[in-house]
Formats: structure tokens, C-alpha cells, sequence
């Protein structure tokens, strides 16, 4: 099954790593997730590149615990109108119902379901759809840390759940998971990955609950268009740097290499193995350059664009449009 989660998480775990710019940026491209994927905004990438990503992280600083501290750093307006829906509800029950509705919002990859299977406990589920090995483990243990820390900062209130339990087999200290969770009810080797809160604390009232806004945010949510995926393909890394670079001087595909953190003659050799070429992708951009000026600025002359985009000339410029719409 392909998932994909907002780029959000990745910029996440890169930030509050505690690594320097240079060192979280090294880690996103041996991750493969170049510069301009971090900087993409709100846009959907596939879950891989984030499991991937934690174990890079877990390896780099060498501290088997790293996805409980980042899921502490949990707070508000990390995750966009996802937080904003789970804050403004009334209560954490409610709060935690609208993250389950719109998970779609920042993930298709983990799913998330509260059932209350007593008047006295409620469980929430925490599912990984794809992933496996230490990257799904790291996943999942920053997800419940993260749910956690969000029902008490919205609450205000140090909530404890009753009982976590975890798919992964016992860590060689678990006292970290007691302090994380404030519970020592840890379980490990269990069918599911789960938390049990109390009920009487899914009732309390969220210090952040906003009865004019939410409903607002809700339909909001509702009519939004799915967030856009980003083509992670090399050819699709090339599109876009060539997007972020044409204007700026001479592009060249030694450039553009540069920019992906590879060198030419790898890039050749990916461009070759999904059939296409550095020649192709360039006229692609161009092509795709070219057309959005025209409708933006009617009036900008073929000459400032030629030059733009790095023709010699409007001459050039218009031999290509012949050749890109077939028409002499």
C-alpha cells in the first residue's frame, strides 16, 4: 500500500532534533529527500521517506529514545489546520475525534480510532499502515508520545494514561517509556499499539476550545481539495529545481546536480532508468516556464523571456515553442 504524510513531519523531526542546519540537511538527502522537498510547504510525500528519516536520526545521535523526546516537543501549530481542528473542540474526547476524521489532512499511513471499552477506560489505537524494522518502531513510539503530549497541553492538565502498549518487543530499558507516559502499565510484544486513557479524562474540557471558531475550521476542512503530492521520482526532482533555478543565471545539469546533492553522471543514469532525459526534462520546464509567463504577464516580449530561461534569443525561443506545440 503507497501512504504518504505531509512533509510537516519530517521538518519535525529535523527540527527538533537538536542537530545543526548543516547536519539535519546532510540527514535529509541521505534520506533522499532533497533541500526543495523540505521546503515544499504543505505537501504530501510518501511515509517511507520519514521512517527512513528516524532511523538516520536514531543512528546520527545515537540515543534510542529520540522519537519519545521529539513526541514531547508536541505542541501547537507544528501540523497546521490538523492541530487547530484537535484544539478548538470541547473536550479531549471530541478533540481526539476530529484527529481521527481528518487524519487525512497530514497522513494516510497512521490511523488512529478511540473505543471506550468500559465506563471507566477508553482505548486509542494507533495504527502504521506501511513500514516495518526500526523506522516503523521510532514511528509509533513519536506518534502515542506525540498524542499524549498534545491532550496535556490542551488540557492542561498532566494526563497519565493507564496503560501503553507497544508492538515492539521490550527495548533494554523501558524506565524512559515510564517517564514519557507517567504510567508504569508499559507493555511490549502486545497485538496492538495503543493507549488507554482514563474516561473521566477524555471528558475534560480543552483550555484551548474555541465554540465560535471550531465549527468553522470543521467546514473548513471539509470542503478543502486533498493537500497535493509531490512527485518524488528523479525526473520530478529535476522539474522542480529546474522551476526553482531557471532565471538565475546558466542551467546546466551540472548545476541541477549540485542542487539534488548528486553528481551528473548519476542523475543521467536515474533520468535513463525512468525513460526520459536531462534534454526532455529541461524542455519540459522551459515549456512549463514559458506558458505560465505568457498567462501571467501577456505583455512580456519573447526577447526577456528567451533570455530568461536561457535561450540566446527570441528566434531560439520561438523554434522551441514550434517544436514543444507542433505547430510551425
Amino acid at each position: 500500500m503507497d501512504t504518504v504524510e505531509n512533509v510537516a513531519f519530517s521538518n519535525f523531526v529535523l527540527g527538533n532534533s537538536g542537530l545543526n542546519e548543516s547536519a539535519r540537511r546532510q540527514l535529509a538527502r541521505a534520506a533522499e529527500l532533497p533541500d526543495w522537498v523540505l521546503d515544499a510547504g504543505d505537501t504530501m510525500v510518501p511515509s517511507t521517506y520519514q521512517l527512513n528519516l528516524w532511523e538516520l536520526v536514531e543512528h546520527e545521535l545515537a540515543e534510542p529514545h529520540v522519537a519519545l523526546r521529539i513526541g514531547k516537543t508536541n505542541t501547537l501549530g507544528n501540523f497546521g489546520l490538523h492541530d487547530y481542528l484537535f484544539s478548538t473542540a470541547p473536550t479531549l474526547a471530541e478533540g481526539l475525534a476530529r484527529s481521527e476524521q481528518h487524519a487525512d489532512l497530514i497522513t494516510t499511513n497512521i490511523g488512529f480510532a478511540v473505543s471506550g471499552d468500559s465506563e471507566e477506560e477508553a482505548n486509542a489505537d494507533v495504527r502504521l499502515r506501511n513500514g516495518h524494522g526500526r523506522g516503523r518502531e521510532l514511528a509509533t513510539q513519536f506518534a502515542l508520545a506525540a498524542v499524549v503530549t498534545r491532550a496535556r497541553n490542551a488540557t492542561g492538565r498532566d494526563v497519565h494514561p493507564v496503560r501503553i502498549r507497544f508492538r515492539q518487543a521490550a527495548p533494554r530499558r523501558y524506565q524512559p517509556f515510564v517517564e514519557m507516559f507517567g504510567t508504569r502499565q508499559v507493555e511490549f510484544g502486545a497485538p496492538t499499539d495503543q493507549i488507554t486513557f482514563r474516561t473521566a479524562d477524555l471528558e475534560l474540557p480543552l483550555a484551548t476550545a474555541d465554540p465560535a471558531l471550531a465549527p468553522i475550521l470543521v467546514r473548513c476542512a471539509a470542503a478543502l481539495p486533498p493537500p497535493p503530492r509531490l512527485e518524488v521520482t528523479w525526473a520530478g526532482q529535476v522539474h522542480q529545481a529546474l522551476k526553482a533555478l531557471l532565471g538565475d543565471g546558466r542551467v546546466t545539469i551540472d548545476r541541477v546536480a549540485r542542487y539534488l546533492a548528486t553528481s551528473s553522471r548519476s542523475l543521467q543514469r536515474r533520468l535513463a532508468d525512468e525513460g526520459t532525459t536531462w534534454t526532455r526534462e529541461l524542455d519540459r520546464a522551459r515549456s512549463a516556464m514559458v506558458e505560465q509567463r505568457f498567462q501571467d504577464t501577456p505583455d512580456v516580449t519573447q526577447a526577456a523571456l528567451a533570455r530568461r530561461i536561457g535561450y540566446a534569443d527570441a528566434g531560439a525561443l520561438r523554434r522551441a515553442r514550434q517544436r514543444w506545440t507542433g505547430r510551425k
